[in-house]
């Protein structure tokens, strides 16, 4: 089989670029079934040109050492082609990796890439964008493009800019159709949902499956400070459903609209800013994945 790594160099720092090329070189060097190449992205949108020239290559397996950025740019190239996605989880919430059962682990992860399980995932399309984990507009989206601002990484800088927009946060109406049905809320947020997670153990739709040809639409409608304090924990016990403030719903396609002309929604964590209507359908079976 034929590999191109594609490591994200900002994901863990150089000193961390440097051990998982060695580590990939004790793993795949002398391997007579395998043959690999180590990339580094040197720019935004990098890891997507390479991908799609291993798809042209005809490349057996393009692996992405990073989050879930990186994880995005990388399947985006990859989608209903014959080349499978592997992943080395590098980011501060790995929610794809946790999803899917991929080793947290960077030992762990190579290892399993030497002799893979090669499986086919749905993927959802927010107007041009795909996503492969989660994507939405609200809070969440908000968060997204702050953090991306923020210039730290991690669970606590994460949560501290979550704490922060919510107190700033501006409700806008929001029009959601799909299956014959019409929803009109000023949410907090609204996820679209393949996989289960947002990553460091949030779970947003405890029921989603990224190989049933659905997309969990979940949504929670405005509360306070108070009663955020005792319904936050519920994104960590897997219990958010539980809460009445929360709704979700199955469906392959949905239409958002928003009240203001435009706004941000984020894919897989990385924001963007779009117009006041938003088509989301999911693409059944679209990538191959290492499992």
């Amino acid at each position: 089989m034929k590999y191109v790594f594609i490591i994200n160099p900002i994901s863990g720092g150089k000193d961390s670029t440097s051990i998982l090329q060695r580590r990939i070189g004790q793993a795949f060097s002398g391997n007579d079934t395998h043959s690999y190449e180590i990339l580094l992205t040197q720019y935004a949108g990098h890891a997507r040109e390479i991908a799609a020239q291993a798809v042209i290559d005809e490349i057996d397996v393009v692996v992405a050492a990073g989050g879930d950025g990186t994880m995005n740019e990388v399947c985006s190239a990859l989608v209903h082609s014959e080349t499978a996605f592997g992943l080395i989880p590098m980011g501060s919430g790995n929610g794809f990796a946790r999803s899917l059962g991929i080793p947290l682990s960077i030992e762990a992860a190579i290892q399993r890439l030497l002799n893979p399980k090669i499986i086919s995932i749905d993927v959802g399309k927010i107007n041009d964008c795909y996503f492969f984990g989660v994507a939405g507009v609200g809070l969440d989206a908000q968060i997204a493009a702050q953090f991306q601002e923020f210039g730290k990484r991690g669970p606590l800088p994460y949560f501290y800019v979550g704490f922060r927009e919510f107190f700033k946060y501006s409700y806008e109406e929001i029009t959601i159709m799909f299956d014959d049905r019409e929803l009109i809320t000023h949410p907090l947020l609204i996820t679209v949902a393949n996989t289960h997670q947002y990553g460091n153990g949030a779970v947003i739709a405890p029921h989603a499956d990224y190989r049933d040809g659905l997309l969990d639409l979940c949504i929670i409608e405005k509360f306070n400070l108070f009663e955020g304090m005792f319904k936050f924990p519920s994104l960590f016990n897997n219990k958010i459903d539980r809460l009445s403030s929360y709704s979700t719903y199955r469906t392959a396609e949905l239409h958002i609209s928003r009240s203001e002309d435009s706004g941000i929604f984020h894919t897989d964590g990385e924001p963007h800013k779009g117009g006041r209507d938003l088509h989301i359908q999911l693409l059944k079976l679209a990538l191959k994945v290492c499992s």
